[in-house]
């Protein structure tokens, strides 16, 4: 994780909840700042001078108070959801505590990997970045009317006047939503859309035509060139606002299934590939460095053996989000087959992602694998190598593949370097 980026706070508040430490660690080690609290006093005194992200609450409450007065308490003070920690309840038991303002109920014995993934879903509600919408259209009060209108409702605008410019949007600015005029001098929007759709990188981003035209025919006509929809301009500003998150919202979440891996959640094999062909040729275009890392789970096929498959899927959901948490922004991570994962470190010098790279290793090393009651140990190999001048993408990811294969071959649970 970024240093400079705070890490989500979590309240752990349980006098008697088993392993308790252990958790607070296992969260840690997660990417969550956990602070453990066992008196009514301290855990109210920390919701006023620090608003936690969530709150972990335990059936056998705090010193100082019941479960009932405290949960109401939290109601009142929380920006976050509260999580109940317990062995069993009735349905009714269930209704009694969503009342009292609980959002999510986690079950003993804990599963941490499901509790980690539901904090998951539940933060990334919370940081969902603003949709970014490029409008496209050659009259600049037109333009920057309907940009006013999405910047008020805190999405951020791009307006090029020129549709020849479309495709340098497209590729620094990544809009989740394009808004096309239809008629303009250069070329139509229709024509624009079918070129745009030529290049099936940009297959997932909606475009839509704005225009004053009302014939249901041209209208299908211009949707038929590669559009997803037609909206009449000078539409109510609230109607705008509406039809855009709807859509972009929507295709937000096909996107995601599109480019991520089901069990992980990362980046497909295909779209990590081409992701990593997109910097490659940024890199050489503005002379950046440029990293790229194979990482593989040691001795993976005897955990499958041994724990079975529901075991070593757990084991790849685990250190997929330790990758993903941990690029932080500052390149990509994908799944690129069974056990094996792809690292993308932009901007980032082969010693520097080397460096990165052993650290999560190591911190990897420190999560406690469960099988039933049973502990066990797992690392990973990996290896590194970074873009020299005239390599391509392919090239890249075998010298990475080599370097990986050095670690391997060198006892795993290191990291190897690209020789040469």
């Amino acid at each position: 994780m970024n240093p400079d980026q705070k890490k989500p706070i979590v309240y752990l508040s349980a006098r008697q909840v088993q392993g308790c430490t252990e958790l607070a660690k296992q969260l840690t080690f997660f990417g969550f700042e956990c602070r453990i609290f066992i008196k009514q006093s301290a855990l109210l005194a920390a919701m006023y001078t620090e608003p936690p992200f969530a709150v972990l609450f335990g059936e056998e409450g705090l010193e100082g108070s019941s479960v009932e007065e405290t949960l109401l308490l939290l109601q009142k003070l929380s920006r976050g959801p509260v999580l109940y920690i317990t062995s069993a309840l009735t349905v009714v038991e269930q209704i009694h505590y969503v009342k009292l303002g609980v959002t999510d109920f986690i079950y003993i014995p804990l599963d941490i990997q499901k509790l980690i993934d539901r904090l998951d879903v539940l933060l990334e509600k919370t940081q969902n970045s603003p949709y970014r919408v490029l409008i496209v259209d050659d009259s600049e009060t037109m333009g920057r009317a309907s940009g006013s209108i999405l910047t008020q409702a805190e999405m951020q605008v791009q307006l090029i006047k020129n549709p020849l410019d479309v495709f340098v949007s497209l590729e620094r600015f990544v809009p989740d939503i394009v808004l096309m005029d239809v008629y303009m001098p250069q070329c139509s929007g229709d024509e624009m859309a079918k070129v745009i759709r030529q290049q099936t990188r940009f297959d997932s981003i909606p475009i839509v035509f704005l225009s004053t035209e009302t014939n249901r025919n041209k209208q299908l006509m211009a949707r038929s060139m590669g559009g997803d929809d037609f909206w009449v301009k000078n539409m109510p500003a609230e109607e705008l606002v509406a039809s855009v998150t709807m859509t972009c919202a929507r295709y937000r979440s096909l996107r995601r299934w599109m480019c991520c891996d089901s069990l992980t959640t990362l980046l497909n094999h295909t779209h990590i590939i081409e992701w990593l062909e997109r910097e490659v040729k940024r890199s050489q275009k503005e002379a950046l460095s440029l990293s790229f890392a194979m990482v593989d789970i040691d001795h993976f096929k005897k955990i499958n053996d041994d724990y079975g498959h529901a075991i070593g899927d757990k084991v790849i959901k685990i250190l997929a989000r330790l990758l993903r948490h941990s690029i932080n922004g500052e390149g990509a991570v994908g799944r690129y087959g069974g056990e094996e994962f792809a690292v993308v470190f932009s901007e980032t010098s082969m010693i520097r992602a080397a460096q990165k790279l052993d650290s999560w290793r190591l911190r990897f090393t420190e999560l406690i694998q469960m099988s039933d009651d049973i502990q066990f140990p797992v690392t990973f190999s990996a290896g590194i190598a970074d873009l020299k001048n005239g390599m391509n993408a392919p090239q890249l990811i075998d010298a990475a593949d080599s370097a990986l294969y050095q670690a391997k071959h060198a006892g795993r649970n290191q990291v190897g370097l690209c020789q040469g």
